[in-house]
């Protein structure tokens, strides 16, 4: 079985430098001699002795090892030219970017254009919530002088949520119906779809009542006598229609009852009319549990309606929406407040980031040329070292066909034995690095500090003008406190 061998057009094409990895890559002498039979060929030649003694020019084996190394040496020079050529042309590309933008005129103008964005953001919010503020502070004398007029000294007192506060209405209006449907429903002459009918008027009437009442026992609270006494007379109207309401629907279902046993089925309006008399007669008891049940649900209904109805908003009529208006314009105006304080501290950290991306950019840019410029010499300052491994190698390959050729051979070496092949010395010699120095913009660090604290500086002005805003609306949180009911 053959021994796999690396092709030979792989490792004859080396090349001495590996820009990539900015390595300087050895020759493979061992190879070489294997692949080529070198002591082998200076064996066999010398057993011949071959070249003979009158020969003074180099064999071909001489040339042929010769022209691979300093083939070699050419290749390696070409690649570090290349790789030096190349990082040149990027330090010179990175001197005409900061030469062509001018990084210190450029911070001066990004700094310069960052502060009025600042001032005239805060300028122009700022005037927007002073009339927020004069808006809120107009509904806060309204507030006040509501109260001096009518001598308020407590706070308004209101549901902070009126769905959950009007939640059971709905709930006990179902409770109603659906009982009254089904009382109704079994004992009248149209049967469900008429005790539903009458179940829904009856509900709708004890919560419009309800309703009307709460609304007019608000009105008690006024100093005006006649205020007073119309209030006291329509909430007293109001509960004692919703009491002979009531009443009468508990008659009504005698009134159905009744008349289905004698078989003397009613209309519902004749039902009422019927009802109205009895009630009229004999107000109380109901004929039976169940009527009594349907009177004492729609009168439990209108309670519950009209306690609702009068705990909506403050007792006060009016007082409890004008407190209101002002808590609603002092929420918007400290919400508005809180988000314009966020924008400014947002429109600060934009400044100082822009600035600080300039600043990073230079000093990147400028260890970026640092480190560039550090490789370049590492390499060329390895360079002469390296090269010069070329001439050892050269000379190893040549001696160990000449003391294979010696060892063979029974008559004296040729004379170019004892010539020793070189390097070309120019091969040998580094590239030049022609560096410049790295531009010089100005001490960027230094203005970049300066710009932070310009904005800095800004930022902290404008914020104590905010913050003399939000005074307003934390003295008046701490005077007015909202209580709900």
């Amino acid at each position: 079985m053959m021994k796999k061998t690396t092709p030979r057009s792989e490792w004859e094409n080396i090349q001495g430098f590996d820009r990539t990895r900015r390595e300087y890559i050895r020759l493979d002498g061992d190879t070489w001699l294997t692949a080529h039979r070198i002591r082998e060929e200076g064996e066999r030649r010398g057993k011949r002795n071959q070249p003979g003694s009158n020969e003074t020019l180099p064999d071909e084996i001489y040339h042929k090892i010769e022209s691979w190394v300093r083939k070699r040496a050419l290749d390696c020079k070409e690649e570090v030219s290349k790789y030096i050529i190349e990082a040149l042309a990027n330090l010179h590309d990175l001197a005409s970017f900061w030469e062509g933008t001018n990084a210190e005129i450029a911070l001066d103008a990004l700094i310069e254009q960052n502060c009025q964005n600042l001032t005239s953001t805060a300028t122009q919010s700022v005037s927007d919530l002073e009339k927020q503020r004069a808006e809120f502070e107009e509904a806060e004398r309204d507030l006040n002088r509501f109260r001096q007029d009518h001598r308020l000294s407590r706070v308004a007192d209101y549901p902070s949520n009126q769905f959950a506060h009007w939640l059971w209405i709905p709930i006990f209006m179902i409770i109603e119906t659906f009982a009254g449907a089904n009382l109704l429903g079994s004992v009248s002459r149209g049967g469900v779809i008429e005790g539903w009918m009458v179940a829904v008027v009856l509900t709708m009437v004890n919560v419009l009542l309800g309703f009307g009442a709460g609304r007019m026992w608000r009105f008690t609270h006024y100093d005006w006598g006649f205020v007073k006494l119309f209030a006291y007379t329509l909430g007293a109207l109001c509960a004692a229609v919703a009491l002979l309401w009531n009443d009468v629907a508990g008659h009504v279902r005698d009134v159905y009852v009744l008349a289905e046993k004698t078989g003397a089925l009613e209309a519902p309006d004749e039902a009422f009319a019927t009802a109205w008399r009895v009630m009229i007669e004999r107000p109380l008891p109901w004929g039976s549990l169940p009527s009594a049940g349907l009177a004492l649900v729609g009168i439990f209904v209108f309670i519950l309606t009209a306690y609702k109805s009068y705990t909506a908003d403050d007792p006060f009529p009016s007082y409890g929406a004008r407190h209101r208006k002002a808590e609603v314009l002092r929420r918007r105006y400290q919400d508005d407040l809180n988000d314009e304080l966020d924008e400014l501290k947002s429109s600060r950290d934009t400044a100082n980031e822009a600035i600080e991306e300039i600043k990073d950019r230079y000093e990147m840019d400028r260890a970026g040329w640092n480190s560039t410029l550090d490789k370049l010499k590492i390499v060329v300052d390895g360079y002469p070292e390296n090269l010069q491994q070329y001439n050892r190698d050269l000379a190893y390959l040549l001696a160990a066909y000449r003391d294979a050729n010696l060892a063979a051979r029974t008559t004296s070496p040729p004379p170019f034995f004892n010539i020793e092949p070189t390097i070309d010395e120019r091969v040998i010699q580094p590239p030049q690095l022609p560096v410049s120095d790295p531009p010089e913009p100005g001490d960027i660090s230094e203005k970049a500090k300066a710009g932070f604290e310009r904005v800095e500086e800004i930022y902290g002005q404008l914020l104590t003008s905010y913050q003399m805003l939000n005074l307003v609306v934390d003295d008046y949180a701490e005077e007015t406190p909202h209580e709900t009911g």
